[in-house]
């Protein structure tokens, strides 16, 4: 049984409506990079999501929580398989297999960790639309990078428009890419918060509890690697 097959529906293909020269991605924006490969993290109670050990700039860097998967009641969040759904159309596979473990240098100061990677979906060159989401915890500003879309490099395609041509419908490629592109440095700032106060929180470092009282919130086998310093 697939871990998940790829969707070809108008609902599941339709975009949805609505950069920097950092080596890191920690900015709303059109990234070009390469998928080093997808791997399956386990939050509580029933809650997976698909994080992505990813190279821009020649910089390897995680992007965690992007992509839920299930709903902590065990039931698929739509949004997140929506999302994973143009990773693999884009990967040009039909099925994603079950993950398997392998090591990632994702842990403390690069040390190598064990986790369920997605193989199906290693080594894939896509645009990624990252948006960033600021909000309030326990008197404490929180950060969340929330992946958008993705599109295919060679012509900033996106799913949709790729799925209508093999229908044989007259696309322009690249079009929704166009219109996202010109909003794409967008940020929203949720309970209360303003871009200055989330400015000031990124220039002290992130520091807690930096919100005030009245805030409110909200048998072993050697296993695969991927990214392995040489």
């Amino acid at each position: 049984m697939a871990f998940f097959t790829k969707q070809t529906d108008t609902e599941s293909v339709t975009e949805f409506v609505g950069g920097g020269d950092s080596k890191y991605i920690s900015k709303s924006g059109m990234y070009p990079i390469n998928v080093i490969v997808p791997f399956v993290s386990t939050g509580r109670e029933k809650h997976t999501t698909i994080d992505l050990f990813v190279e821009y700039n020649e910089q390897k860097q995680v992007i965690y929580g992007g992509m839920t998967f299930t709903n902590k009641d065990g039931k698929p969040n739509v949004i997140g398989r929506k999302i994973l759904n143009k990773l693999v159309t884009l990967a040009g596979v039909d099925d994603v297999d079950d993950p398997v473990e392998a090591e990632l240098p994702i842990g403390k100061k690069g040390a190598m960790k064990d986790v369920p990677v997605l193989e199906s979906l290693a080594d894939v060159d896509v645009i990624m639309q990252i948006r960033m989401e600021y909000g309030v915890w326990n008197n404490s500003i929180t950060e969340k990078t929330v992946i958008k879309s993705f599109f295919r490099v060679s012509d900033n395609a996106s799913v949709e428009e790729i799925v209508a041509a093999e229908q044989g419908k007259d696309v322009e490629f690249g079009a929704q890419y166009a219109a996202l592109a010109e909003n794409a440095d967008f940020v929203t700032y949720n309970d209360g918060l303003t871009e200055e106060q989330v400015a000031e929180w990124i220039k002290n470092k992130r520091p807690k509890n930096s919100v005030g009282s009245g805030s409110t919130s909200t048998t072993q086998t050697r296993k695969p690697s991927f990214g392995r310093k040489k």
